[in-house]
């Protein structure tokens, strides 16, 4: 979190503008797509992200991919149960296992070879993703604005470091209706709304 936190200081001011931009021009028609995460490449392709960019760019860039995030995981989560994914998105930042950028860690997943090799682009295996959503055969349209909107806030706000991380530290989590295997390796933390979650600890 030190990272993270470190990095963006500079952008707090910017990210709070953005998000007020945010709200103020973010399509009230609830049920027209307004996001659409297109399955067509790596995470840096998928979310147009470019290094060269300003740290302007990233800044937005960072908080569309952890709201994004949010949305699909845990939507119909409480604010602590939302914040929860959040964290565990930030923690795997943090650690060595995963990629060190908040893009890169949310569009993690295995791809199909035989698809980049004949189309423009790479697409994500079935059921091979680190985030459910990203490769379940569903859309990943963002229809619902009002509740995006809310947590395009609750993004910006996790990364500059308002809140505390309600997970201690989890880099793991599933829902309470499966028992998937891995659960078996780690410890666990805490149970918050319809997640449980997991560290290594």
């Amino acid at each position: 979190m030190l990272k993270i936190v470190e990095e963006t200081l500079p952008m707090i001011s910017v990210i709070t503008g953005m998000s007020l931009l945010f709200v103020l021009t973010y399509d009230k028609q609830e049920e027209t797509p307004i996001v659409e995460n297109v399955n067509s490449s790596f995470a840096s392709e998928i979310t147009g992200r470019d290094f060269d960019y300003s740290w302007y760019a990233n800044a937005e860039k960072e908080i569309e991919c952890l709201a994004t995030n949010i949305y699909f995981e845990a939507r119909g989560e409480s604010f602590e149960g939302q914040k929860a994914v959040a964290f565990v998105t930030l923690n795997r930042v943090e650690s060595d296992r995963f990629p060190n950028d908040i893009c890169e860690v949310v569009y993690q997943a295995q791809y199909e070879v035989w698809w980049a090799s004949h189309n423009d682009g790479y697409l994500p295996i079935r059921d091979k993703c680190q985030f459910s959503w990203y490769c379940d055969g569903k859309s990943d349209r963002i229809r619902n604005s009002s509740d995006y909107r809310d947590l395009y806030q609750l993004a910006s706000q996790v990364i500059v470091g308002k809140y505390k991380d309600n997970t201690e530290g989890a880099l793991w989590y599933h829902a309470d209706h499966v028992k998937p295997i891995w659960r078996l390796d780690y410890n666990k933390i805490a149970q918050i709304d319809s997640h449980i979650f997991y560290a290594s600890y």
